[in-house]
């Protein structure tokens, strides 16, 4: 979950839940926190309660009145922060999205270029932890999008390129040989697809328990 410091020493943290947004609102009147720290954090809780609301509905009942209440804040502001419901999710997507990434490359930083194996499972195990912490995310990045969502559907190709990419190179072989065209690609839409199985549960353990499968799966040609 995102964590966004208005004040010196104060961490708000946004929790997918409509108790505790309510008491995350900010205070009215006069609170003395400055405005663009006040719109950055009501950015913040949109995202994450677009995650939770997803979560929570589906694709097929969420709704922008439901992102609103669980994030604790007007109509109003919402539209102030985003077109529509749609830029908002996508917004959270591919907030997300670039999290993961980074979890992965901070997670395989130190290890050495030719451990290929080693690289591939720090990866793996890094991106089903980061996953497993945050069950609404793992939802979000996971499911497959409704089609008409056309920019939805294109932030989860792009995800599935990049990290097609960071498997690609783990896959390929420093004398020269390299996958077939598209595998990885194949491979991550197949990875995603395990993970919103076993996100739909909504057990993060479930998640943390994919790795041999996924290993399985992603290294099978080394």
């Amino acid at each position: 979950m995102t964590e966004l410091r208005l004040i010196a020493g104060t961490a708000l943290a946004e929790p997918a839940v409509d108790e505790a947004a309510s008491a995350l609102r900010l205070p009215p009147g006069r609170h003395g926190i400055p405005a663009d720290l006040v719109r950055a954090h009501q950015r913040v809780r949109l995202l994450d309660a677009a995650a939770a609301a997803l979560a929570e509905q589906g694709y097929g009942r969420l709704t922008a009145a439901r992102v609103t209440e669980l994030a604790g804040v007007s109509s109003r502001t919402f539209y102030q922060h985003f077109e529509d419901l749609w830029a908002c999710l996508l917004a959270a997507y591919e907030t997300e999205a670039g999290h993961l990434r980074q979890e992965i490359e901070r997670a395989c930083a130190d290890l050495a270029e030719d451990d290929r194996r080693g690289r591939a499972r720090v990866g793996i195990s890094a991106a089903l932890g980061f996953l497993a912490a945050e069950p609404d995310v793992a939802r979000l990045l996971s499911a497959e999008p409704p089609p008409q969502i056309a920019a939805l559907a294109a932030a989860r190709r792009d995800l599935v390129e990049r990290l097609g990419a960071m498997l690609r190179a783990v896959l390929t072989d420093p004398d020269g040989a390299t996958p077939l065209p598209g595998l990885e690609r194949r491979l991550i839409s197949a990875a995603l697809a395990l993970v919103a199985s076993r996100a739909a549960g909504g057990d993060p353990q479930r998640l943390r328990r994919l790795e041999p499968e996924l290993s399985e799966l992603l290294l099978a040609s080394l």
